[in-house]
């Protein structure tokens, strides 16, 4: 692997990971920790020049391992803390270690939903879920109020509910 390619497939499963770490983790900010611990193990791992046949699987196993590091460093440190039950970090665990073909139906589903969406309320949904802004920044942004956005957003994710659950039953008929 070149140097840059790396860096892109880890870019290109970062969702994924993220997804994975905040489910272990149930704290943002410690999915990222864990993320960034992983992506230097990955990228330094990528370059040593062993050939990797199948990146996403072998770094999914990292960041497996950066998790479990974490959750053990974690339940050391904090006492009085509920740990995460080591049964429920293996079943999480083995849905993310699960192979897969890609994006399953409901994925492409909300994908072609999203594509339908007007830019402005894309925009919205990008702020509040990409970038965890509050009803109150999106307002600020947009030029409205906190609770608008509330509403606009409550009404835009039952939209896509319906689409996605419109477009799944229509792939089932045909």
């Amino acid at each position: 692997m070149d140097d840059g390619t790396p860096i892109k497939e880890l870019l290109r499963y970062q969702g994924e990971f993220l997804a994975y770490l905040m489910a272990i983790t149930r704290d943002y900010s410690a999915a990222e920790e864990v993320f960034q611990n992983a992506a230097v193990v990955i990228i330094e791992g990528a370059t040593a020049g062993e050939p990797i046949r199948n990146f996403r699987a072998w770094a999914k196993e990292i960041v497996r391992r950066q998790a479990l590091y974490y959750l053990r460093k974690q339940g050391q440190q904090a006492k009085h803390r509920r740990p995460l039950d080591l049964d429920l970090f293996e079943a999480i665990s083995d849905a993310f270690l699960e192979e897969d073909d890609g994006p399953g139906v409901e994925v492409q589903a909300l994908r072609r939903c999203l594509d339908k969406v007007p830019a402005p309320q894309r925009r919205m949904l990008a702020m509040r879920y990409e970038g965890r802004a509050s009803f109150e920044q999106i307002a600020e942004t947009v030029g409205t109020t906190a609770g608008a956005v509330q509403r606009a957003l409550s009404r835009l994710r039952k939209a896509l509910h319906d689409c996605v659950r419109t477009a799944l039953r229509t792939e089932e008929r045909a």
